[in-house]
């Protein structure tokens, strides 16, 4: 195996990771605002749960495409 393709796999798997991590916050988030109850510093953290995880998800996602792209390039 090349170290390209070990790479790869690795980024893979943790893209897999965090992308199942962020579905679970967002649902959790959505748990959250639902139950809060009109409580605002209820329906803030939910609020950022939500954000949060989309956030972290977007940041997972583009992290694998410089990485494909960096290993497409010089591997």
């Amino acid at each position: 195996a090349e170290p390209g393709d070990i790479i790869e796999t690795i980024v893979r798997v943790m893209l897999f990771v965090i992308g199942a991590i962020s579905v679970i916050m967002i649902i959790v988030g959505g748990i959250r605002y639902t139950i809060s109850q009109g409580d605002s510093g209820k329906l803030t953290t939910a609020k950022h749960t939500i954000m949060y995880s989309i956030v972290g998800l977007l940041v997972a996602i583009f992290a694998y495409a410089i990485v494909s792209f960096i290993v497409d390039r010089f591997v």
